[in-house]
């Protein structure tokens, strides 16, 4: 018989309750296997427990020998390491998924904490099942702990998310017009101007097909300067559909603050570089995962993935897009002008209703009423 399988913590337990050594051999949670030549289950049970009482006296203590005591549960075994790790992790990954910012804008819950948490838990069931002592004392605090850590290493990262100035976001979102989706965040303004925030690559398909109702929009509100005609990856879907680059633009405008995070690669979709905690908060909590053409509306309308279907500019170029724009007329305006009116309508709306010559547009009036 081997007493090591015998969960010892659990025995002194049920005899500290007055239990005698009979009923406690019978508790299945003890985990006492007698050998049938062993007689009396319980006196075989006790004899056991002095015996290893007195080898236990006999043993240099763990600090003396440099050892861990796997019995108590001392020392940092893989065991209690992933005991901390894990709950850590999860409360952790939890709080960052429902409080995306300021707790999640330096390291997204998705996808970069759901990945680390899944790798700890997986590393606590490695430790539970090689383990024949799973839920000692020790392992039971070093949980504890980890969840106590948790708490304290996601407030961290939101307190010095709060400090650079990042804002507090909500995950909860509603459904609008166009796919659309309202955040019911505090208002993103630059000197009173809501801001109108692209994050896209100009080399992506549907970003370059999205570009003309977002430039068409804008100018219902200002003047916009610094663009430029190019064209979407050759090696792409929709290869070659014509757009307008906003990186590096200029809007001079009362009404709206243009903040552009573009990829200028044509070639090849890459990431764009955001500045400033505010531009990436939005993208850590509303677009973790990359998809773009990414806008946010006054930092409460969101709208991830295409507006405007490039299929529907395959075979013109920038410039006859641009004329059929100017004309109003032609399959080109036909597929950008819903999209460039909702637009107008969205930011209008941030604008509290203003301004009034595009508010009361034939074009945007009908699209004000169907947004919360």
């Amino acid at each position: 018989m081997s007493y090591r399988m015998v969960d010892w913590e659990l025995v002194e337990r049920r005899r500290s309750k007055g239990w005698d050594w009979d009923r406690v051999a019978e508790d299945p949670k003890v985990d006492f296997h007698a050998d049938d030549a062993a007689g009396d289950p319980g006196r075989a049970l006790r004899a056991m427990y002095y015996q290893r009482k007195s080898k236990t006296k006999r043993r240099p203590s763990p600090s003396a020998a440099g050892g861990v005591d796997v019995e108590s549960g001392a020392g940092w075994s893989l065991e209690r390491v992933a005991s901390v790790v894990a709950p850590l992790l999860i409360v952790w990954f939890v709080i960052a998924y429902f409080i995306p910012s300021p707790v999640g804008t330096y390291l997204p819950a998705i996808p970069d904490l759901v990945v680390i948490m899944l790798l700890g838990v997986g590393l606590l069931a490695f430790a539970m099942l090689r383990s024949a002592n799973r839920w000692n004392t020790g392992i039971r605090n070093a949980l504890v702990a980890g969840v106590v850590l948790g708490i304290v290493v996601a407030g961290g990262f939101g307190v010095a998310a709060l400090v650079s100035g990042c804002p507090t976001l909500t995950s909860q979102t509603t459904g609008e017009p166009g796919s659309f989706e309202k955040a019911n965040n505090a208002l993103w303004a630059d000197s009173g101007a809501p801001v109108f925030f692209f994050y896209g690559s100009a080399a992506c398909p549907y970003c370059s097909a999205s570009s003309w109702a977002m430039v068409v929009a804008l100018e219902a509100f200002g003047t916009l300067s610094g663009t430029y005609y190019d064209r979407s990856n050759p090696s792409d879907v929709y290869p070659n559909t014509p757009e307008v680059v906003l990186a590096g633009a200029t809007f001079q405008s009362k009404w709206v603050s243009l903040h552009v995070a573009e990829s200028t690669d044509d070639n090849t979709i890459t990431a764009a570089s955001t500045t400033g905690c505010m531009e990436s908060a939005y993208v850590s909590s509303y677009d973790s995962v990359g998809s773009i053409p990414f806008v946010v509306i006054g930092g409460q309308y969101i709208h991830i993935g295409a507006m405007v279907n490039p299929a529907s500019l395959q075979g013109l170029n920038a410039t006859t897009v641009q004329e059929q724009i100017t004309a109003q007329s032609g399959s080109a305006w036909n597929a950008i002008s819903p999209t460039a009116y909702l637009l107008e309508a969205f930011l209008v709306k941030a604008n509290g209703g203003q301004p009034a010559s595009v508010a009361n547009s034939p074009s945007v009036a009908p699209l004000l009423g169907q947004i919360h």
